[in-house]
């Protein structure tokens, strides 16, 4: 027996069988191990991005409101809970014992914890029968750096009940942005009001002052003047002065103009004296003047002083004249009369009109002073007469929105707009006439604001920003594109004000948004001065029109085309643009010019409108998970 076993002991030939026996069942527990880790990596992943879903769901809910003392409204906890269901159903990987409960430890902020138990398979011969899972999860919403250019359409269709709709919907827009502001968060807007033109006048000044020229050309007029005569030239043997009287004549021809009364007694019973008073007639030199006496009548008893002292009288008419001898030679003088008026491209001074000063211009009625001030509106810089911009005509400055204006090249200057000196003769040509034309009619929206911050006072909205939004004014026709343009210029990173839009103090990446708001298609008048001047007498969009005047619905293609190029340089800046029509639909070319269809929205009714708005801030706030 025990010689049997020794052998066995020594004999290894039959090991293996007993040492793979032996193995088996560690090999089983490494192998349900991985199963059951693989099942428990994916259950626990399920249950995360539940638990996420479900928490962002709640802060989104939430909106711009807070919590508070940890009472979450029950709409919101409904809406966590249908989340975390639809994401982790029961029995998930064979999961039981779910819970998933929300809370608030902040105000703004969302927490959520998700528990489940995952049973096992193989690793239950270890007496592991089941592994508790547990996730945490908070969302928060995360306002970046932003800046946002609100583009608001101030054409007159915007009057009166759209107008306050729009103030409102703005309003709401500024609170729901400042609700979610961190506190080391930069949030600046720009309000860039628009018809047919901008007001960016003192906001491209307070940049630099070169940006504006110091001279431009308009079209104006001047009073022209002829030289008349005052007839007032003096030749000898010229009539200087002239009199004709009737008086009485002395005795004595020398006497004439005596002072003496008795020289003009006559003796009326002497009828030699009488016949020399009729006689009288002639011409006679009186000093300087010479006296022609005519048609001497004897007047008898014209003198009495009693019954026997009478005496006669002799009366005649008189002509007395002064004549021009050598000393009172003199050559005639003359005066201006206007004559007509020189209607035509004028060069005017601007240095101190683009400061606000008041100019006076002789280029009223009749050459007449008128003093005017600058409103701030802006005429643009040269641009290009085409309609293709692919790509944009290097030229064409007034597209360009990272221009920077060179003072030495008043190309790239812009114009102030000057409405008070700029008249209509219908083209291009010079024109004569005497006809006192009116001024043009022009567009002129309130003063644009540059991107600022406009921090809430004690919790409450900013004044300075209400008073902007409450200061717009309707009125004129609905250029797009100048909107779009300027608002590129005020938001773009490089350009004019990159010195302030290139970084944050804070150093963080800085989002960008332009919201452009309009009710109406581009619709231009040709009749009114705008941002573009006058188009039958200046040209600068698409030359002179073949039959001498630009219609509106040419206009509006040339001005959309622009838009269009205008939108794709702003976006290819890495802003995002948000396009919301109040009234009507989204055109062509008001979609394409936003970020995507998302984000071009349509306001059919008020209610719409202030919804759209509050919508782009929830947008712009970014809800982001931060655990």
């Amino acid at each position: 027996q025990r010689g049997f076993i020794a052998r066995l002991l020594k004999d290894n030939t039959a090991n293996t069988l007993a040492i793979a026996a032996a193995s088996v069942i560690p090999l089983i527990g490494v192998i349900g191990g991985g199963v059951d880790a693989s099942r428990m990596y994916m259950a626990k992943s399920r249950l995360q991005q539940a638990c996420d879903s479900a928490t962002l769901a709640a802060r989104k809910k939430l909106g711009a409101g807070d919590i508070t003392g940890g009472s979450i409204p029950s709409e919101i906890t409904t809406t966590a809970n249908n989340f975390f269901e639809n994401n982790f159903q029961t029995g998930t990987y064979g999961t039981t014992d779910t819970s998933y409960t929300l809370s608030s430890s902040v105000g703004t902020r969302m927490d959520g914890v998700a528990a489940t138990k995952i049973p096992t398979t193989l690793m239950a011969v270890f007496g592991v029968d089941e592994v508790d899972i547990d996730v945490e999860c908070s969302a928060d919403l995360n306002l970046p750096n932003i800046d946002i250019v609100l583009v608001l359409d101030n054409s007159g269709s915007m009057r009166n009940s759209r107008i306050a709709a729009l103030r409102t919907a703005v309003f709401g827009f500024y609170d729901e942005i400042m609700a979610t502001k961190p506190a080391d968060a930069r949030v600046r807007i720009g309000i860039l009001p628009y018809n047919a033109s901008v007001n960016v006048g003192n906001m491209v000044m307070a940049q630099d002052a070169n940006y504006i020229a110091d001279s431009f050309t308009y079209q104006s007029r001047e009073a022209l003047f002829k030289q008349i005569s005052n007839n007032d030239g003096v030749n000898i043997g010229d009539v200087l002065e002239e009199e004709n009287t009737v008086e009485l004549l002395p005795r004595n021809s020398a006497q004439l103009s005596s002072t003496n009364d008795a020289h003009y007694h006559w003796n009326e019973k002497n009828n030699k004296k009488k016949k020399e008073c009729q006689g009288y007639s002639g011409t006679y030199t009186v000093g300087e003047w010479t006296w022609y006496v005519s048609d001497p009548t004897w007047i008898k008893d014209y003198w009495t002083w009693n019954a026997k002292k009478k005496k006669a009288a002799c009366r005649a008419s008189i002509r007395k004249v002064r004549i021009a001898k050598e000393g009172d030679v003199r050559p005639p003088t003359y005066r201006e009369v206007f004559d007509k008026y020189r209607y035509a491209a004028m060069t005017f001074d601007t240095s101190s009109f683009k400061y606000g000063n008041t100019v006076g211009t002789p280029t009223g009625t009749q050459g007449a002073t008128v003093n005017s001030n600058w409103n701030g509106c802006i005429e643009e810089a040269t641009t290009v007469a085409t309609t293709s911009f692919d790509p944009i005509p290097s030229g064409a400055y007034d597209l360009d929105i990272d221009l920077v204006p060179d003072s030495g090249d008043p190309d790239t200057q812009w114009r102030p707009m000057w409405p008070a000196i700029t008249y209509d003769r219908g083209g291009p040509a010079e024109l004569l006439s005497t006809d006192n034309k009116s001024t043009r009619d022009y567009s002129c929206p309130v003063a644009a604001h540059k991107l600022q911050e406009w921090p809430l006072s004690g919790g409450s909205r900013n004044a300075a920003f209400e008073s902007a939004i409450n200061g717009m004014q309707t009125h004129g026709f609905t250029m797009h594109n100048i909107g779009m343009v300027w608002a590129g210029r005020m938001i773009s990173p490089d350009g004019i004000f990159a010195s302030e839009n290139a970084a944050a103090p804070n150093g963080e990446p800085i989002s960008r948004h332009v919201i452009f708001m309009t009710d109406g298609n581009t619709e231009i008048s040709p009749s009114r001065t705008d941002s573009y001047g006058n188009y039958d007498m200046d040209g600068r969009l698409a030359g002179f029109a073949a039959d001498g005047t630009w219609s509106s619905a040419d206009l509006r293609v040339i001005h959309n085309a622009r838009l269009d190029a205008t939108c794709e340089q702003v976006k290819n800046k890495n802003v995002t643009v948000w396009t919301v029509t109040f009234g009507l639909p989204q055109n062509t070319h008001t979609r394409r010019c936003a970020s995507g269809d998302s984000r071009a929205l349509e306001s059919n009714n008020s209610a719409q409108l202030i919804a759209n708005f509050k919508a782009i801030a929830t947008n712009i706030a970014e809800l982001r998970l931060v655990k």
